[in-house]
């Protein structure tokens, strides 16, 4: 197969997630792609432009897949359904998820324009509960740390009884809801 950035990218995620971000070098992905290593330079500019490009590439596609988890919901089943979505991706791909988590530390403009993009789905969401915008940050800032919080800690447990974890999950994120409804409902 020919090598190109996408490849390249591609083959890092893959080691990502089966050997986890401390086994992600320049070298373990040319050995993998049948290339020397000054080859990669054709490609990427250096292992950081590659964690970069990998998280990139996991964020976009988590975006997406939690966008597509929503289609047809609104307000609590939305926010519910792209929440699953998030554990799901976390799941099939942790090392992925350890290389975001890391580009956090480094953020750049394109790392805050795609993180901005998750936080305007859940915003759309939370406003679709019928509650005051002037409320949405403060929910925001509630869901997503619950979100994250919770599949960070659970993301050890999700690989080996998934559907146990999902389960205790959607109970989580059913309780936070209740009480952000319970706060914000009526409230003008």
């Amino acid at each position: 197969m020919r090598v190109s950035k996408e490849r390249v990218i591609e083959v890092a995620s893959e080691i990502a997630d089966t050997e986890g971000l401390n086994k992600l070098s320049l070298k373990v992905v040319a050995e993998k792609l049948n290339i020397r290593t000054p080859s990669l330079y054709n490609h990427i500019l250096s292992l950081e432009e590659l964690l970069r490009e990998v998280a990139h590439n996991g964020m976009r596609s988590m975006n997406e897949q939690m966008t597509q988890s929503a289609i047809g919901y609104t307000g609590d089943a939305a926010i519910k359904s792209v929440g699953i979505a998030y554990l799901e991706y976390v799941t099939r791909h942790p090392g992925v998820y350890e290389v975001i988590q890391w580009v956090h530390w480094h953020e750049n403009d394109d790392t805050k324009m795609i993180f901005d993009a998750y936080k305007a789905l859940l915003v759309k969401l939370i406003l679709s509960c019928g509650w005051q915008p002037k409320y949405k940050d403060e929910a925001l800032k509630l869901l997503m740390g619950v979100i994250h919080g919770y599949v960070t800690l659970e993301l050890g447990r999700a690989l080996s009884n998934y559907d146990q974890v999902k389960k205790e999950f959607s109970e989580a994120i059913e309780v936070v809801l209740s009480g952000l409804h319970n706060k914000y409902d009526n409230k003008s």
